[in-house]
C-alpha cells in the first residue's frame, strides 16, 4: 500500500465508507462545489467553466483508487490544485485569441447558486494577495490544518502560519474598518 492509502477513508473531518457508492455520492455532492471554489480562487486565471473541469478530472482520478486513499479529501485538494497548475501552465503557452469574440460566461443553474455575491468578492479580495499568501488562504478557507496546508504545498507550519498573518493583515487593510468597530 502506497502512502496516503488505507482500507477505510477519512480525511479533513471527511470520513467515506471504502468504496460505498451512496458515501461516495454523498462525498461528491457535498465537496464538488467547494472543490471548484477552491480550484477558482486558487488559480485566478481559470474561469468557472474551467475549475469545475479541473475539479472533475480530479475526482474522476480519484474513483479508481479510492478504497485506497486514508485522507480522500487532502488528496482530492491537492490534485486539484495539481492539475489547475497545469492548465494554468498550459494557458500561458497557448497563442492569445483575440479574434474570438468575448462571450458571457453562463453558468450552469446548480453551479450559479453556488457563486454568490459575496463569494466572488471573497474570489477578487483573494487575487489581490500574492500567489503564496492567496494559496494558503484558499487552503484555509477549505478547511484544512495548518499542518495538512503545510504538508500540501511543501513549507514548514511556521512559513503557513506567516503566509496566513499577512494575508489577512492586508485583507483587514483592503477592507476597511467593520461596520461594529466604527460605532
Amino acid at each position: 500500500m502506497a502512502a496516503g492509502e488505507a482500507s477505510s477513508v477519512s480525511g479533513a473531518g471527511t470520513t467515506v465508507a471504502g468504496g460505498d457508492p451512496h458515501e461516495i455520492g454523498a462525498f461528491y455532492m457535498r465537496e464538488m462545489p467547494r472543490l471548484v471554489l477552491f480550484v477558482k480562487t486558487l488559480s485566478g486565471s481559470l474561469d468557472r467553466h474551467a475549475a469545475a473541469d479541473v475539479a472533475q478530472t480530479a475526482f474522476e482520478r480519484a474513483l479508481p483508487r479510492w478504497t485506497g486513499l486514508s485522507q480522500p479529501k487532502a488528496w482530492l485538494y491537492k490534485v486539484a490544485r495539481n492539475e489547475a497548475i497545469a492548465r494554468c501552465a498550459a494557458m500561458r503557452r497557448e497563442p492569445a485569441a483575440d479574434l474570438l469574440p468575448e462571450r458571457v460566461d453562463e453558468v450552469s443553474g446548480a453551479l450559479a447558486a453556488e457563486w454568490r455575491a459575496e463569494q466572488r468578492a471573497v474570489i477578487d479580495l483573494l487575487q489581490g494577495l500574492p500567489p503564496k499568501q492567496r494559496e494558503v488562504m484558499t487552503w484555509t478557507m477549505a478547511g484544512f490544518s495548518d499542518a495538512e496546508i503545510a504538508a500540501a504545498l511543501g513549507l514548514s507550519t511556521d512559513a503557513v502560519k506567516q503566509n496566513r498573518h499577512y494575508a489577512r493583515q492586508k485583507l483587514r487593510k483592503r477592507l476597511g474598518p467593520r461596520k461594529e468597530e466604527s460605532r
